[in-house]
């Protein structure tokens, strides 16, 4: 699939039929991630400053909790 530049996470095509309503969203609440620990969750904040708020979003709900 082909994404467009500085488009994280969105398709060429934009077709919101084509994901799920999480899946469109980037915002990542703490409510949503229960399974974290504090440590993880700072950890995870401060990489959201660095790499983007939708690839931190991307990152936790395309990997098992376990990574």
């Amino acid at each position: 699939m082909e994404y467009e530049q500085g488009a994280e996470n969105q398709p060429m095509d934009g077709n919101p039929s084509m994901r799920g309503p999480s899946e469109s969203a980037t915002h990542i609440a703490r409510a949503d991630c229960p399974h974290l620990l504090d440590p993880e969750w700072e950890a995870l904040r401060r990489l959201a400053t660095v790499i983007g708020e939708a690839a931190v979003a991307t990152m936790l709900r395309t990997l098992p909790p376990t990574e």
